[in-house]
C-alpha cells in the first residue's frame, strides 16, 4: 500500500471479510443443526441462525457485496442463498424473515438470477430429497443425535 488510504481500505476489507468468514461457518452449523433437529434444540439454533443473518442484512443498498458485480464474498455466502430455503423447507422453520432481512432477500434473488450461478446450481427437488433423508438419518442414529 502506498498511503493510509490504501491501507485503510485493505484493513477494512479484511475485517468484513473475516467477519462473514465466520458468520458463515456459524450459519452453517446453526442452520444445519435447526434442520435436523426440534423443540428447544431447533429453536436455539434458529435464534444462533437468525442472529448470523443479520449480519448479512447489511449488504442493504447493493446488488451484491462489492457492489453492482458478484464478487469474493458472493461466492463465499453463495450456498446461503440456495441452501437455507431448502433447509427451512426440510425442517418447517423460517430463518430467513423477508420482513426482516429484505435486503438479503434482494441479494439472494439477484445472487441466484445470475446466469453463471443460475446454470451451475444443482436442481432443487434433488436437494430436498437429500436433505429430507440426511434429517431422518440424523434423527434415528443409534447415538441420538438430532433426535426429531
Amino acid at each position: 500500500p502506498k498511503n493510509t488510504n490504501e491501507i485503510r481500505v485493505k484493513f477494512r476489507f479484511q475485517a468484513c471479510t473475516i467477519t462473514m468468514c465466520n458468520c458463515n461457518v456459524m450459519l452453517g452449523k446453526a442452520g444445519w443443526v435447526a434442520m435436523s433437529t426440534s423443540g428447544d434444540e431447533q429453536e436455539e439454533a434458529m435464534k444462533e441462525a437468525k442472529e448470523m443473518m443479520e449480519k448479512i442484512e447489511e449488504i442493504k443498498g447493493k446488488n451484491y457485496f462489492g457492489g453492482d458485480n458478484i464478487g469474493y464474498l458472493d461466492i463465499a455466502l453463495g450456498w446461503i442463498a440456495y441452501l437455507v430455503p431448502v433447509w427451512e423447507e426440510v425442517g418447517s422453520m423460517q430463518i430467513i424473515d423477508p420482513l426482516k432481512f429484505p435486503a438479503t432477500i434482494a441479494w439472494m434473488t439477484n445472487f441466484l438470477s445470475h446466469p453463471v450461478i443460475k446454470d451451475s446450481l444443482p436442481p432443487r427437488d434433488k436437494m430436498l430429497v437429500y436433505y429430507h433423508s440426511r434429517r431422518k438419518e440424523l434423527s434415528s442414529t443409534s447415538l441420538g443425535l438430532f433426535k426429531v
